[in-house]
């Protein structure tokens, strides 16, 4: 158990509106929105009403020097509400100083990541935030210019909004050292969470439980309509780019490079060449086969005995045509017309 302090009980710098200390801790009360029910109001139960959050916060001391968080502009939050984002913060030392980033410490899933890969998730997500802001306020320069109204914007992690896990804690970096003293300066009073029905015109949150999940399985499932035009969009830009692919290939035809060779390109189906005047398609496989007849594959000799019956048969053979020779040999003799002897 943490003992408080002597200024934890008269209050931080001698004045009782001065936010208490524990363990050199600064106790930041928060007044949590009121949980959305299907309920009538008058039956709300009274702890849902109005629920008190503590945040605890001190300025930043690490012995490592860290880009990402300096120590002299950055400040150390525990105990961060599951559903905190970077727009709770700076909504909430807005009156103080300028947020420049968050930093994100979820206990649930840095179990099951090493500290380089939860760095290297965090840096990943911070990068994506910045993309979507700055696409967020091109598409409002845009609408600024062409006369519409500008809707209040989502945060730029509106439909992939983390749930924090219980004890976790964040990194908060401000712009200038002027702006964490103010903050480590707070006074006591009556601060309210940002909820997601805010009125807030510098951002809108994004909803959380049922009305997230019907927002994501709407977002998936757009309508025919809009459906429709998406695949026309994506077919003619498709059409396009084939159109513009054929009539490149068209215009390398007939094309005499520096030696006055014309170069022969392969277009249109496999087997089919041309130089724009003549055309040489490649032999088909069936007609081939129908041209050259196809040999039997037999295996001959394979065996053994098939071996011995061959050499006995040769030596047969061989015989056979020199007991012929000596026959044919002898009547030549006898027909000779001139003998000597």
């Amino acid at each position: 158990m943490v003992k408080k302090t002597k200024k934890s009980e008269s209050g931080s710098n001698g004045g009782s509106d001065s936010l208490d200390l524990i363990a050199n801790f600064f106790i930041l009360p928060l007044h949590m929105p009121a949980l959305a029910t299907t309920a009538p109001a008058s039956s709300t139960p009274a702890q849902y009403k109005n629920v008190l959050h503590y945040l605890y916060f001190k300025k930043h001391e690490s012995p490592k020097e860290d880009r990402r968080t300096p120590k002299d502009r950055t400040l150390f939050v525990l105990n961060v509400p599951s559903d905190a984002t970077e727009s709770h913060f700076r909504d909430l030392f807005k009156p103080y100083g300028r947020v420049a980033a968050v930093h994100f410490i979820n206990r649930v899933r840095d179990t099951n990541m090493t500290k380089d890969e939860r760095e290297h998730q965090e840096e990943l997500e911070h990068l994506e935030r910045e993309a979507a802001l700055k696409e967020a306020e091109e598409k409002a320069k845009k609408n600024k210019k062409g006369g519409k109204k500008q809707q209040p914007q989502l945060e730029a992690h509106s439909l992939t909004r983390t749930i924090l896990g219980s004890g976790s804690q964040a990194f908060v970096v401000f712009l200038e050292e002027q702006e964490l003293t103010k903050v480590l300066g707070m006074k006591k009073k009556s601060r309210t969470w940002l909820n997601e029905a805010s009125n807030n015109d510098e951002v809108k949150l994004s909803s959380l439980g049922l009305t997230r999940w019907m927002q994501e399985y709407h977002r998936k499932r757009p309508e025919a309509s809009e459906l429709q035009a998406k695949v026309d969009e994506y077919m003619e830009k498709f059409e396009r780019s084939e159109y513009e692919t054929q009539q490149a290939a068209l215009a390398r035809l007939n094309t005499m490079d520096d030696d006055g060779f014309t170069l022969v390109t392969r277009t249109g189906n496999k087997g089919y060449n041309t130089d724009g005047v003549i055309k040489i398609t490649a032999a088909k496989a069936e007609d081939i086969e129908n041209i050259k007849p196809k040999k039997k594959k037999e295996l001959q000799d394979f065996y053994r005995f098939q071996m011995r019956e061959a050499k006995r048969d040769k030596l047969v053979e061989l015989r056979r045509k020199f007991e012929e020779d000596k026959v044919r040999i002898e009547a030549l003799k006898d027909n000779r017309r001139f003998k000597p002897y």
